[in-house]
């Protein structure tokens, strides 16, 4: 059996590196190292303004928003989310999440790993 304990304040942010983010911070809770061979859940931190900019990658992802405001861009559907709601984005669906509110949006996204996690930056 194998599990794995662990603090949000622990596990090291980085910046979103996504072309055309700005103010978007990730943290890896559960991955691979820490013995999850099948999915990784993270934490995101976007500032007021901040976004993670228009992409797409090869795994589909659920995000769930825990604090903030969202816009959320799904193709060319443009939706606003907030705490206790969530999305579902599937594999190959271009995508950006921004915040529109006056504080720091916070959300957790789960994603399996697939044989090509790379993410494709697109126009937009």
């Amino acid at each position: 059996m194998n599990y794995h304990f662990g603090k949000q304040e622990d596990v090291p942010k980085q910046e979103v590196k996504i072309t055309g983010s700005r103010g978007a911070y990730i943290q890896w809770l559960v991955t691979k190292d820490t013995g999850s061979p099948r999915y990784a859940l993270r934490r995101f931190l976007i500032e007021p303004s901040g976004v993670i900019a228009y992409h797409k990658h090869k795994y589909e992802e659920t995000v769930y928003v825990l604090k903030g405001f969202a816009e959320v861009r799904v193709e060319n559907e443009t939706r606003k989310i907030s705490s206790g709601e969530f999305v579902f984005i599937d594999q190959n669906v271009p995508h950006s999440i921004k915040n529109v509110g006056n504080s720091e949006l916070e959300f957790l996204c789960v994603i399996p790993y697939v044989e090509d996690m790379s993410i494709t930056p697109l126009e937009g």
